[in-house]
């Protein structure tokens, strides 16, 4: 009795800390751009792609900081020089599971306009 007390225990505990996740699901990107009566005249720069990523060791210990939209966001505006803001945005969320770690990802696509 006391051996099928300590494995419901064991399980109990693995799944609750894999459950457990750093990252930020519910962020998202206010806007990428805030209009300041600068006119409606913009250039289309080309797709971009932006990514904020965190492994985590054993599927429990997180490495670095949680991934985040903004970051992600910031990281596609980043692409070309002058970038103010994005359309077309797409956000995507997605955890890799390889042999000992996983890799969380937040990736962005949208076009650049300056």
């Amino acid at each position: 009795m006391l051996r099928f007390k300590f494995l419901y225990f064991s399980i109990s505990v693995l799944l609750l800390l894999v459950g457990c996740n750093t990252g930020f699901h519910g962020s998202f990107a206010p806007n990428t751009y805030i209009y300041k009566e600068d006119g409606i005249n913009s250039e289309l720069m080309g797709p971009v792609t932006g990514q904020s990523c965190q492994t985590q060791v054993l599927y429990l210990f997180p490495l670095g900081p949680a991934p985040s939209t903004d970051e992600a966001v910031q990281s596609a505006k980043d692409q070309y020089k002058g970038t103010k803001y994005l359309t077309d945005v797409s956000i995507d969320d997605r955890v890799k599971w390889e042999f000992g770690y996983s890799i969380q990802c937040i990736t962005v696509e949208a076009m650049a306009h300056r």
